[in-house]
């Protein structure tokens, strides 16, 4: 008995390996030593003939193989299971009525069998299922889908289907069905049944607009490697011709990443080449040593606004270009960069200041041997180019020092002072022009405490709320020197002299939930809160060149007081959030810049969110987006934006989602004044669908 018992192991770890999709069974060691249950089990010598009845469990490694009966046949090297017979690894399950296999030439066929593959959610069926090799399988009359339920959404039936597990499927006379309905027809299909990444087409866009008229995206996805992949999109226009579009990313060791994305088209209303490039990337050549890169340039000035889809491109003003190299040792820190930029605004660069390149060296403040000081500096060389106009370069180095002492009674106090000397070197323009240098000694001080209390609610989920301020008195200084004679390249150059006293005080809410039970706590901030104002001891009045005191405002009053900023974020709900970052102007008593905004996410698919900006004389703009999954399976968008200052719509942008669990249909309508168009999507999921990205 022992002896049958072994063999029935052996043949039926045979029939499991090659049963089941090759793919599924790679890496499973060729080993004997396999875990039988079964209420009966015999040896027929004679025939040479295993048999397991009953409730048949067979496992090893990571697989299950349950039937009725098992049988095997070692002098035909043939193997049967039948009845309820269902093979599990990792997810993936084989059931099928009857599976017969033989284990050497890897075999076989299986009736009514059912093949399910989790990651992609893949689902085939076939009358008749053939085992014709190691990955290969035969289905007749089979039928495909990534649909859960026993009426998927959309299959396609063929009458004969060839598939190759991480590769592709093929079938003659296939249909597609949405439930129950024939909708479309085909004599031949190709899709991929893969695991991982796969190439092939995506399901196309079809679209229209006033400036590019109908157009059809055709796109190509190509799936290199595990570390590489690359999407190319053939863009048809009718009003501008035909383009390219490519995006190339790609991943590296260390975690080295980067992208390349390029559109070019020959424009056939202006009768020329058009495009852009960008390149993104991060190099980590070591733990202290890494390269950044983000490059964008264009073949003309009024690419994005011709074809920019999205907010932030076809408005687009400036365009960077930056290159630079990091080395970190320690406190020490070492940079190179090159910056480039196009001014789309211009007909020409001639007179915009280049930075090329910008070379830095920073230490941070850093223990002074065992003295209580702390020493930093921070120090920078910048060749300025342009052809039309002042250039040069500036060297700027910074020392400081600094103190940090904690009182015993919660006082925190910070000192710091240093000295900043800029040298120049400036031709191309009687401004400035010839050798120059400056020294500006600066110093700055901080007292700040923390004082807390909790109290107890005890309100639902809600049991205790700790309330954190942290009031702080602060005092900087600058030497006042005449800045005039020195060449003006940016607001670096114009340091205001003078000494300013500021005053904070930061508040802190944070509520404790348990759960039902009480034994879990979570910590949740739902209100910070942050006023802040400076007074300007002594100092100069605002002159020509000099540095505005309220960078962002770009409003200097001229009086002693700055503007109170209030800093403020509120957290009423997980789903709900409000924050604002503005200024208020004490003398003429109204608000120099606002900032509002507000967000909601239920977590079931409703989006709801509002952001105001206003600055005095310059710009009040409201942007607002709005997303519900109300009436199921529809998902209604909204986005827009809207300038009070030209009173009138920027964009409108109307999106309507027919979702399903595998399947969906997107159309979207967008609205400008200058262009207007609609763009409409289908995607069946699973199929030619981009995958995640691995080594």
């Amino acid at each position: 008995m022992s002896i049958a018992v072994r063999k029935l192991c052996l043949v039926i770890a045979f029939l499991a390996l090659h049963a089941i999709p090759a793919a599924a069974a790679e890496g499973v060691p060729k080993t004997d030593e396999v875990k039988i249950k079964a209420d009966t089990m015999s040896y027929e010598k004679e025939k040479d003939l295993l048999q397991a009845e009953g409730n048949v469990e067979i496992s090893w490694d990571q697989f299950l193989l349950l039937s009725d009966r098992a049988m095997v046949s070692q002098s035909e090297n043939e193997a049967a299971a039948e009845g309820k017979v269902k093979l599990l690894k990792d997810g993936d399950i084989l059931t099928s009525d009857r599976i017969r296999i033989n284990y050497e030439t890897q075999q076989g066929e299986a009736e009514n069998g059912d093949l399910f593959i989790k990651q992609r959610n893949f689902r085939m069926h076939g009358t008749r299922f053939l085992k014709t090799g190691k990955e290969q399988y035969r289905l007749e009359r089979g039928s495909f889908t990534t649909c859960d339920g026993d009426t998927p959404s959309w299959k396609f039936t063929a009458s004969d289907l060839d598939v190759t597990i991480d590769a592709y499927a093929k079938g003659r006379n296939a249909v597609l069905y949405v439930k129950d309905i024939p909708v479309f027809y085909t004599p031949y299909i190709l899709f991929p049944v893969k695991r991982e990444r796969q190439s092939g087409f995506l399901f196309p866009r079809l679209g229209s607009s006033t400036k590019k008229g109908f157009y059809l995206d055709i796109p190509y996805y190509w799936a290199i490697s595990p570390s590489q992949e690359v999407t190319f999109d053939i863009d048809g226009q009718t009003k501008r011709g035909a383009a390219l579009g490519i995006d190339y990313l790609y991943l590296r060791p260390r975690g080295s990443h980067g992208e390349l994305k390029s559109y070019l088209i020959y424009d056939t209303q202006q009768d020329r080449e058009r495009g852009y490039v960008t390149l993104r990337g991060h190099e980590f050549l070591s733990p202290s040593l890494t390269l950044t890169s983000d490059i964008n340039l264009t073949l003309d000035r009024d690419f994005f606004r011709d074809y920019g889809e999205s907010s932030g491109d076809y408005n687009r003003q400036i365009l960077d270009s930056t290159f630079f190299a990091t080395k970190n040792r320690g406190e020490n820190s070492l940079t190179a960069e090159v910056r480039f930029v196009q001014n789309l605004d211009l007909p020409s660069d001639r007179d915009t200041l280049q930075k090329l390149p910008v070379l830095s060296f920073t230490r941070v403040r850093s223990p002074i041997g065992r003295t209580p000081f702390y020493g930093g500096i921070e120090s920078s060389f910048t060749d300025f180019y342009r052809e039309d106009g002042i250039r040069g370069q500036r060297l700027d180095i910074h020392p400081t020092l600094s103190l940090y002492h904690a009182f015993p009674q919660g006082l925190d106090l910070s000192a710091w002072g240093g000295y900043r000397q800029r040298f120049y070197n400036a031709y191309g323009a009687d401004a400035g022009r010839g050798y120059h240098g400056e020294g500006l000694f600066d110093a700055g001080a901080t007292a700040s405490s923390s004082l807390s209390r909790v109290f107890a609610i005890e309100k639902g989920m809600l049991q205790a709320v700790r309330h954190t301020l942290i009031p702080e008195l602060g005092y900087s200084f600058v030497q006042e020197k005449d800045q005039e004679r020195l060449p003006f390249f940016d607001w670096e150059d114009r340091n205001i002299g003078g000494s300013m006293a500021t005053w904070a005080l930061s508040n802190y809410v944070t509520a404790k939930y348990t759960d039902l039970s009480g034994s879990t706590a979570t910590y949740r901030d739902i209100l910070y809160l942050k006023l802040s104002q400076g007074y300007q001891l002594e100092g100069p009045q605002p002159q020509v060149h000099q540095q505005p005191r309220d960078r962002l405002t770009l409003i200097d009053e001229g009086r002693r007081f700055t503007d109170i900023r209030v800093e403020a974020r509120y957290s009423p709900t997980e789903s709900l959030s409000i924050a604002t970052d503005s200024r208020y102007n004490p003398y003429k008593t109204r608000f120099s810049t606002a900032t509002l905004g507000l967000d909601f996410n239920n977590g079931r698919g409703d989006i709801a969110g509002v952001s105001y900006r206003f600055a005095r004389d310059q710009v009040e703009y409201l942007e607002g987006k709005v997303a519900l999954a109300l009436v199921k399976p529809f998902v209604f968008n909204y986005n827009c934006r809207y300038s009070f200052s030209n009173s009138r719509f920027l964009e409108s942008v109307y999106t309507v989602e027919y979702r399903q669990q595998c399947w969906s249909v997107v159309f979207s309508y967008r609205d400008r004044p200058d262009d207007k168009g609609f763009v409409l999507a289908f995607t069946l999921s699973g199929i030619g669908a981009i995958g995640p990205k691995t080594f």
